[in-house]
């Protein structure tokens, strides 16, 4: 599990520290795409709601809806959108969906058939 240590300014973005208490810490990439999946889960409150589970006293969010809102915002960051645009323009239920959606692949044609005769 990942614990954030305190937000720091966004001119100190790259530079927040997660800690993991087995393995690796992750790459600068995985970690400014997990701040931007947490910045966009943490944008809506009823999303929050519906994917945290009580573990005695304390309320837990479910890795679950991180990684929906990681697809999501990877999908937006392959279009070429800003990480501010981003956060700016996503939705609960483009969130919840991103699973969902697939990605169609270009037609190819088929090439030419060649048989081999012995």
């Amino acid at each position: 599990m990942y614990e954030k240590v305190e937000d720091q300014p966004e001119a100190e973005s790259d530079i927040h520290e997660w800690h993991n208490g087995n393995g690796e810490t992750p790459d600068s990439h995985s970690l400014h795409a997990l701040q931007l999946a947490h910045r966009a889960v943490d944008k809506f409150p009823e999303l929050k709601k519906r994917y945290q589970k009580y573990i005695g006293p304390v309320a837990v969010l479910s890795s679950a809806v991180v990684v929906l809102a990681s697809i999501a915002d990877t999908r937006r960051l392959h279009r070429g959108q800003s990480p501010e645009r981003i956060l700016a323009e996503i939705t609960p239920e483009e969130i919840e969906s991103a699973i969902k959606e697939t990605v169609r692949r270009p037609f190819k044609k088929p090439g030419r058939i060649r048989r081999f005769l012995p």
